[in-house]
């Protein structure tokens, strides 16, 4: 099958090709200056945007003070590192993606079943490929091969959700979210936005402590 070439823009205007991303395109002071003006919760706050930077620092942050674990740190440090090349793509809006993906698949083809080709699944396998490559060039095994990490990583994620959702949006939001028994995350610190600039040197901070990448702020 021909690789496509999916142009995206370097903040040097240069491009990089999304579909056949090498470790050495990975720019980790790009990452960090990314995320740190990107907003979670497509910043329906009513406080200051609350970035995917801060989210990444303050969940590795927890993990490293209830493990000791600096590379479990590490990894959740990255796990929306991807988001500095393709954005944060909320949990509401891919519903609603694939909403209108099977009412448009059911119109074309005679309400035949999608099945289970969704929108969902394509961006988990397009999130699964450029964390790879990001893990690749932070030396890091993939986190599909260690499945403790993975799983710790993706309960810390909840977690901060969860810590965050009751922060952000008050206790009240927090009756819209999926029930758990996860406990609370070893919050640092409490969850007050950052700005840009704080958020981008607090994760270039944390590159260097927990998985030994030097950086430098652009």
């Amino acid at each position: 099958m021909t690789v496509p070439f999916i142009d995206s823009f370097r903040a040097d205007g240069s491009v990089i090709n999304l579909a056949a991303l090498e470790p050495a395109d990975i720019d980790f002071a790009a990452m960090a200056a990314g995320l740190s003006k990107l907003a979670r919760y497509n910043a329906a706050c009513s406080c200051a945007a609350y970035s995917v930077a801060q989210h990444s620092v303050m969940g590795a942050d927890a993990l490293m003070r209830e493990t000791g674990d600096a590379v479990l740190a590490g990894y959740f440090l990255l796990h929306d590192g991807h988001e500095y090349l393709i954005g944060d793509i909320t949990r509401p809006a891919l519903k609603l993606l694939d909403h209108h993906y099977t009412t448009e698949h059911r119109r074309r083809y005679r309400n035949r079943p999608a099945g289970h080709l969704t929108v969902a699944a394509a961006l988990t396998r397009a999130k699964a490929e450029l964390d790879a490559v990001v893990h690749q060039a932070a030396a890091l095994p993939p986190l599909k091969s260690m499945p403790l990490y993975a799983r710790q990583v993706h309960d810390m994620d909840e977690r901060m959700l969860r810590a965050e959702t009751r922060a952000l949006f008050g206790p009240k939001a927090t009756q819209h979210l999926p029930s758990d028994n996860l406990p609370p995350p070893k919050l640092t610190g409490a969850i007050l936005p950052w700005g840009a600039a704080k958020a981008e040197l607090a994760f270039v901070e944390r590159l260097g402590r927990y998985l030994n990448i030097i950086a430098r702020p652009a």
